[in-house]
């Protein structure tokens, strides 16, 4: 190494200077740590193929595999360095010497290492957020099973519109979920490409098996194109916006959450865990994690712009613009992984107010749109003309003081005279009837509705859901765990072959 030290061998000649601060300023170690991991294997895999081909003698590549192996699961990153790539084979050179290590990049290049190891961290971190994602929507489960037949009025424009039950609404939830984990199962697919082989961006004469290294770490198959592999972060910006319409579903639970356990909804309690006192009104009970689900979403929200404006406008193939896409990346997963996993245990905590909704339900004439529906119905009148003379009921009900039974017994016959020429009368049971929020729902025949007869058949088909999803994960993690065996054992057979020769 004739007395040059390590950093100046890897930076090579080109460049005579180096600036502390310039360096500094590029460098990725500090948001490179989740890729160390992955590149030790990207690394491992590459000389296993480098050694088969013959590009590597057997003893050089049984010499890095030897010090890619004795390396630790996580490492620490020396700060000083440019980046994960530049830090392992400082330490390569430092352990087994340039003659062997100096091989380690033969035939890829920084640009394919970064593209494979971002989406091998990405297909794991999906991975860990359907996990959790099936936890939130067994909650859901929790929930709809023990509260669902309480009524819960229904709310448009944050007004008391029609009646539904606990169970119609939180099913609502479930498919929101059940929606978003169709959108991460689906990314997984196209994150799951190996870009490996493409070296810096037009490929390489070295003889590298691109398809056995995938299959050592775990992909389902080849980004094609060369220059695509290296510069295409569309796999990144698509997690982010996923995640960003995950958030917005969990900000939309944590902002009825925040509202129903307020005194002035009175719907529920929060578990305690997920609450917080006033540090000066000891009477408070804070929904502290719901109101921080609701702000991580702004923040999710602002870290996918970020990576969208940075890739907006990069000419093509590798730009050191999307290093910086990296950081925005690693805090939107952690920011939902975590809001998620929150959400689960918060809603499996949550105790709703029988009392308070069977009250609610009944106040603010929430069934007015089915006393227009009998009309139409058992008396012959247009929805448009039902629709006019209930909305006369209702306000003369509001002014009088009265309910809309009353108004609509006092004054039925007089106003749907005065709108179709007709002076109709409903007797008091059947108007009651109409008008009882539950009996109302029971009349509900539409698929999908707020008939608290379709909710049995819904669990079921909810729970068929859970299981596809636990079939799902336990295939990818076996896949990624079958093929982490198979690169140790490939790695193995590779240091036994020297020492036999």
């Amino acid at each position: 190494m004739g007395g040059h030290n390590v950093n100046n061998i890897l930076r090579g000649s080109r460049i005579r200077r180096s600036s502390k601060e310039a360096n500094d300023f590029t460098s990725s170690v500090g948001f490179d740590g989740p890729l160390s991991g992955h590149v030790v294997k990207i690394n491992m895999a590459h000389m296993v193929s480098l050694v088969k081909s013959g590009e590597v003698g057997q003893k050089e590549g049984a010499a890095c595999l030897a010090f890619l192996s004795g390396l630790p699961t996580k490492m620490d990153l020396d700060p000083s360095t440019e980046d994960v790539h530049h830090w392992l084979e400082q330490k390569a050179i430092a352990s087994v010497g340039i003659d062997a290590a100096g091989y380690l990049n033969l035939g890829k290049s920084r640009n394919d290492q970064v593209a494979t190891a971002l989406r091998m961290e990405v297909r794991e971190r999906v991975i860990g957020i359907v996990g959790r994602a099936k936890r939130l929507e067994a909650s859901l489960l929790k929930v709809m099973a023990r509260y669902g037949n309480l009524p819960l009025p229904g709310y448009t424009h944050l007004q008391r519109a029609q009646p539904t039950t606990v169970f119609h609404h939180m099913q609502s939830h479930f498919e929101a979920v059940e929606e978003d984990v169709e959108r991460l199962t689906q990314l997984y697919a196209r994150v799951n490409l190996s870009p490996m082989g493409a070296a810096a961006f037009a490929g390489t004469s070295v003889k590298v098996d691109r398809a056995a290294v995938a299959s050592l770490l775990g992909f389902d198959g080849l980004v094609g194109n060369s220059m695509f592999a290296v510069s295409s972060r569309g796999f990144l910006l698509e997690t982010v916006s996923v995640l960003e319409l995950l958030m917005v579903d969990l900000s939309k639970m944590a902002e009825e959450l925040v509202l129903w356990s307020s005194t002035e909804f009175g719907f529920v309690e929060l578990g305690d865990e997920y609450s917080a006192t006033s540090s000066i009104m000891p009477q408070k009970k804070n929904p502290v994690v719901a109101e921080t689900i609701r702000a991580k979403c702004g923040s999710v929200i602002g870290e996918a712009t970020a990576a969208f404006s940075i890739a907006k406008a990069l000419p093509n193939a590798y730009n050191l613009d999307l290093q910086e896409m990296t950081p925005h990346l690693w805090r939107a997963l952690d920011d939902t992984a975590s809001s998620v996993s929150l959400m689960a245990a918060m809603l499996a905590s949550v105790r709703f107010d029988p009392a308070r909704l069977n009250e609610t339900v009944g106040e603010g004439m929430s069934t007015a749109t089915e006393l227009a529906n009998e009309l139409v119905r058992a008396h012959g009148v247009s929805f448009r003309g039902a629709h006019q003379i209930v909305g006369e009921l209702v306000r003369s009900a509001v002014e009088d003081g009265t309910t809309l039974e009353g108004s609509a017994e006092a004054r039925l016959a007089e106003v749907s005279e005065r709108v179709t020429g007709r002076a109709i009368k409903i007797d008091k049971a059947r108007l009651r009837a109409v008008l009882d929020a539950l009996k109302t729902l029971t009349l509900v025949g539409s698929s999908g509705g707020a008939n608290p007869k379709f909710a049995a058949r819904q669990m079921v088909q909810d729970k068929k859901e859970i299981e596809k999803l636990s079939d799902w994960l336990e295939e990818k993690e076996n896949k990624l765990n079958e093929s982490t065996k198979s690169l140790r054992g490939e790695v193995r057979s590779c240091m036994r072959r020297e020492v036999r020769s």
